[in-house]
């Protein structure tokens, strides 16, 4: 690395503090230039840890935010069915990546996998009868007692089994579930934590459906729930629900409108008391602080 930074900042006239000149050498072309444009456009010519981490943070970006359907109509709910059809369908096809995924309509004999959204589901002798449909059709389904718990009416799964007089004896059942992905960590020490509690010494307070951001002095709105981000790490904010449950199902529906969640996130916020981590996302209960650079948790 021979950026030369530091010289270029003392050549437009900025005075640098000599105990951030390795983390100045360090930034990219892009952050210099977005570093260079903030201070100018702000009349600072001092450039110290304090306004070099607010560069370096960023902005909060609202991802997606929680809309819901005043005026509910059977378009609406027909729309609502079909969207979260096909982004779960679209997902579960990525995972599964098998030749012998048909149709209901094909799936007439044999092993097969299918993929549909349950339009019933009814315990018989320890066991559940689940229907699926899709667009072309409906198909009876058996699974035992220890799958079908799992399963809630307007899920969308695949399922896996054998056909026997119309019937599909699930052997496995999947969920479109968040993928495993590696751990992301921003590039600076950032603590966020969700809290009634005001006055907390934290760079990030999730309070009454507002995002307080004490670095920059900035409060942005959201819902829950939502997903924004911090840096590069993506952050869900779900209360009211089983974070693992709508983790490994991708949605959430309130009051007749779904929430689809996409992308996956690096972090959940929730108010069950779960903490803990699941395909390298980490699960966060309220009034526990989380350091985005390190992963760590700690009480308020």
């Amino acid at each position: 690395m021979n950026h030369n930074h530091l010289k270029n900042l003392i050549n437009l006239g900025f005075l640098v503090d000599e105990k951030i000149a390795d983390k100045i050498e360090a930034l990219s072309e892009e952050e210099l230039y977005n570093l260079v444009e903030i201070l100018k456009k702000e009349n600072v010519f001092i450039i110290n840890e304090e306004n070099l981490r607010s560069v370096l943070v960023g902005d909060v970006k609202i991802l997606r935010i929680f809309k819901k359907t005043e005026k509910f109509t059977v378009q609406d709910f027909v729309k609502n069915l079909n969207n979260r059809y096909t982004f779960l369908q679209d997902v579960l096809m990525k995972k599964l990546k098998l030749s012998n995924i048909v149709s209901i309509n094909k799936g007439n004999v044999g092993n097969l996998t299918i993929i549909g959204l349950v339009k019933e589901k009814q315990e018989k002798d320890n066991n559940f009868v689940i229907s699926l449909e899709d667009s072309t059709g409906e198909i009876k389904t058996l699974a035992t007692k220890k799958l079908g718990e799992r399963v809630n009416l307007d899920d969308v799964i695949a399922v896996s089994g054998r056909v026997t007089n119309k019937i599909l004896f699930i052997d496995k059942l999947l969920f479109p579930d968040v993928p495993l992905k590696p751990v992301v960590y921003s590039r600076e020490p950032v603590k966020i934590v969700l809290s009634d509690k005001k006055g907390l010494k934290t760079d990030y307070l999730i309070l009454n459906n507002k995002i307080k951001d004490k670095i920059k002095n900035k409060e942005y709105e959201i819902t829950n729930p939502c997903i924004f981000k911090i840096n590069n790490v993506v952050i869900l904010l779900i209360l009211g629900y089983d974070p693992l449950d709508v983790l490994k199902k991708r949605y959430v529906n309130i009051e007749n409108t779904d929430f689809l969640i996409k992308p996956s996130p690096d972090i959940v916020l929730t108010d069950k008391e779960i903490n803990t981590n699941y395909k390298g996302i980490s699960i966060v209960s309220k009034n526990k602080v989380i350091d985005l650079k390190t992963r760590e948790v700690s009480d308020i």
